[in-house]
């Protein structure tokens, strides 16, 4: 193998494949990565033996060749090397060996007949997305996925093809997180899939997404691929049953809130520096015109209170949250203006854009804390 590639280049390649490479394993060839060099193509694999990730780019090749090399040092020397170009030869000593003008790194390097062999088996469904809308669906909803092993279901983003619509849906059994995007497709009204795909495989596919490009989601029994313009995606699925989250989105929340986004999140962020490090609670007292904000910290003696503008459709409302999800909801919404469907103090709330995006439907859950109520102060 030899061919010659700028480090910008080859490093920002290295970013995007290295992810899959496990941190802790008893099997030594996964912590290396195979690359490979055929007609001036230049493929980089890695996996966990779960999720594979192959990363193609074009270079300029003398020989052919393949080997795996130790993923670490091969990505910590090259991202610090100055920006020029690389020439990278493997010798008959099981080596590879950088070349820039001034240095020369060698690395032994293992037989590329110990890489595991990845075979993408047959997919049974297949639809195509556009980048914009599958990092958008991906990432207003895997923030609130759950990272309990214990619950393996709920570590992974449930993915639903149903009806013309596709379905992304998070939860930890505290939050949830829903997003349809509407009339999806023609062919989607034939399918029916439902799948829970583990968010390693969607950050990794999201790392190698380029702009405005088509992907081509393939799922079979057991698998999921995410074919992109220059990079493979292969991911087991995650087995089990997920919960029904239909059954928990209440439809009875008959009192609503409107605020503003950003004044909400830059005062709940204010306030929330007072309240408790293990339950992060604040307290929402809602009147018709009036949000106030409290949060203490009793340890510490530490105590917080803020009122803002907000429009809410009944007299009085007290009601609990863990202000760091409540944060993490309110940052996934881009709307000026969020709408919140309440019951009452015990019951979740439904948090959602006052005007929803075309072809979407954005909806948030969030669990309330039980709290004592608080009697109105004369103060």
């Amino acid at each position: 193998m030899n061919f010659t590639i700028s480090k910008s280049e080859l490093n920002e390649a290295l970013q995007k494949v290295v992810g899959v490479v496990p941190q802790k394993t008893t099997i030594s060839i996964l912590t290396c990565l195979l690359v490979e060099l055929q007609e001036s193509q230049l493929r980089l694999t890695g996996t966990d033996l779960e999720i594979s990730v192959t990363h193609t780019l074009s270079v300029d090749s003398i020989e052919d060749g393949a080997v795996a090399v130790p993923a670490k040092l091969f990505v910590e020397i090259v991202r610090e090397l100055p920006d020029v170009p690389i020439n990278i030869i493997s010798d008959s000593n099981d080596r590879i060996i950088l070349k820039t003008d001034k240095g020369e790194y060698k690395i032994a390097t293992q037989p590329r007949e110990d890489f595991p062999n990845i075979t993408v088996e047959e997919s049974e469904h297949s639809f195509l997305i556009k980048s914009k809308h599958l990092t958008e669906m991906t990432e207003k909803t895997i923030f609130a996925v759950s990272n309990d092993e214990l619950r393996p279901a709920l570590t992974g983003i449930n993915v639903e093809l149903v009806d013309s619509s596709l379905i992304f849906v998070g939860t930890d059994g505290h939050r949830l997180a829903k997003v349809v995007y509407k009339d999806f497709q023609d062919q989607a009204a034939e399918q029916h899939v439902k799948m829970i795909v583990p968010t390693k495989a969607l950050n990794l596919m999201i790392r190698n997404l380029q702009e405005n490009e088509q992907v081509n989601v393939q799922i079979g029994e057991d698998h999921v691929v995410f074919r992109l313009k220059d990079a493979i995606i292969y991911s087991k699925l995650i087995s089990g049953t997920y919960p029904n989250y239909e059954r928990v989105l209440p439809d009875n929340n008959d009192k609503t809130l409107r605020v503003n986004r950003e004044l909400l999140i830059s005062t709940l962020r204010r306030v929330s520096i007072f309240s408790s490090s293990l339950t992060n609670q604040v307290r929402l007292v809602l009147s018709p015109d009036e949000i106030t904000i409290h949060s203490e910290d009793i340890e510490f003696g530490a105590e917080a209170k803020e009122s803002i503008p907000g429009i809410f459709s009944d007299e009085r409302l007290q009601i609990g949250y863990n202000s760091t999800y409540l944060l993490d909801i309110l940052r996934h919404i881009d709307t000026e203006e969020v709408t919140f469907d309440l019951k009452d103090s015990g019951s979740a709330a439904i948090i959602h854009p006052t005007e929803q995006p075309e072809q979407e439907e954005i909806t948030m859950l969030l669990m309330p804390i039980r709290i004592s109520e608080e009697e109105p102060r004369n103060e």
